[in-house]
């Protein structure tokens, strides 16, 4: 991830049609592989969420072809999609298997716009971790869920407090913020391996995201958890380009007859 080096630039429109030709033919979505993680050396910690902050600070945005598969209890859902992701904002484009639109997703500071383009209706939301549970699965606040999604971890406002525990093992990164327990195994390369967040007191539900590089040090997929709640999101990129994208990308203009469900 240094650099935010792309992987498939400029082909994303081939991806996405790619994609709809494995959805059609209904093959099975694969998730990311057991992440391996590596023993961290002393004194690395602290310069590990550093480097992961200043990647952070330094993401410009993205685009990218994804086959996500959606699983709770009631089922799962797999589908071709294009995303546009800024530091604050994402867009997600679901296609049908002959390329028609049928689903544009907004999320941003202020609002989650999802219009459903075949049943022409729209519904609108806060954005929360509340909304992006109804909508994607896994209850996460959007930005969150954007960082995630591009391999990078929440990290800690001070990166003094961080330590090296060893169990669960192997040895790993944690620290707590605002209550939570963020547990962080990391690659040879110093990379996340796998998220584990969880209340510092020990209640509450558990969430997790391992994380799958390329060979290139790109993100290759993410796989997000909710275990308590059933729930599960894969994501595996066929394309990612990291570039800025247009505000505009993330504000969703409606049809005028298009009505507008209010979920809040």
């Amino acid at each position: 991830m240094p650099g935010w080096a792309s992987r498939g630039v400029g082909r994303a429109a081939g991806a996405l049609h790619l994609l709809l030709v494995l959805a059609l033919a209904g093959c099975a979505t694969t998730r990311p592989a057991p992440p391996t993680a590596a023993p961290i050396p002393p004194g690395r910690a602290v310069e590990l969420v550093q480097q992961w902050a200043a990647e952070w600070a330094s993401f410009p945005g993205a685009r990218g072809a994804m086959d996500l598969t959606a699983k709770n209890r009631r089922g799962s859902e797999r589908v071709a999609a294009l995303v546009l992701l800024a530091p604050t904002a994402l867009r997600v484009e679901v296609a049908t298997p002959f390329g028609l639109p049928a689903l544009v997703a907004t999320a941003g500071p202020d609002e989650i716009m999802i219009f459903r383009v075949l049943e022409r209706r729209a519904q609108t939301t806060r954005p929360s971790p509340e909304a992006v549970e109804r909508w994607l699965g896994v209850p996460l606040p959007p930005v969150t869920l954007i960082r995630l999604l591009v391999g990078n971890v929440p990290t800690p406002a001070d990166p003094q407090t961080v330590t090296v525990e060893s169990a669960p093992s192997p040895p790993h990164l944690t620290w707590v913020e605002g209550g939570v327990r963020h547990r962080v195994w990391v690659t040879a390369e110093g990379r996340p391996a796998r998220l584990l967040l969880e209340r510092a007191a020990g209640d509450g539900d558990r969430l997790g995201a391992d994380f799958e590089w390329g060979n290139a040090g790109g993100i290759a997929a993410v796989r997000i958890e909710a275990p308590a709640k059933g729930s599960e999101l894969t994501v595996r990129y066929l394309s990612i380009e990291y570039r800025e994208n247009p505000p505009e990308a993330f504000r969703l203009t409606l049809p005028s007859d298009i009505p507008i469900q209010r979920l809040d």
